[in-house]
């Protein structure tokens, strides 16, 4: 029976310590998404421009981009795909190499990207997860 409470209280333990370094990242993803809103509106490149960056529940982190040349109704279905597709292979590259990055990498927080055309409609969006950017 004590071997039972011991367990019990070990995994209560366990439990309450896991939670609050979830917490903690969370915390911390608020005041990284807060500095980095300081700096923007922010052109990236030509025509991608990033407005906002906000923290979710469980370690996620939203990046919110302008497309400041694009309407979504010009666009084809295979131009959004393939900028979808370049702009993950990038921003998985980004996270796997930058020593910017190695904090999110350490916590395993899930990146997500959204994309608007320039009169602010949902053009296209993806995620970047700790399995795709830990994968060798």
């Amino acid at each position: 029976m004590k071997n039972l409470s011991r367990i019990s209280l070990a995994m209560v333990i366990l439990t309450l310590s896991s939670c609050k370094k979830e917490d903690i990242v969370d915390k911390e993803l608020k005041e990284a998404a807060a500095n980095m809103n300081k700096m923007t509106p922010q052109l990236l490149s030509e025509g991608v421009r990033l407005d906002s960056v906000s923290a979710g529940e469980n370690k996620t982190l939203k990046y919110c981009y302008t497309l400041t040349d694009d309407v979504k109704e010009d666009l084809k279905p295979e131009e959004i795909n393939g900028y979808k597709s370049a702009a993950k292979e990038e921003a998985l590259k980004s996270i796997k190499n930058s020593h910017d990055m190695k904090n999110f990498r350490d916590n395993n927080v899930t990146l997500k990207y959204i994309y608007y055309d320039k009169n602010g409609k949902p053009t296209t969006d993806f995620s970047v997860s700790p399995s795709e950017y830990k994968e060798k």
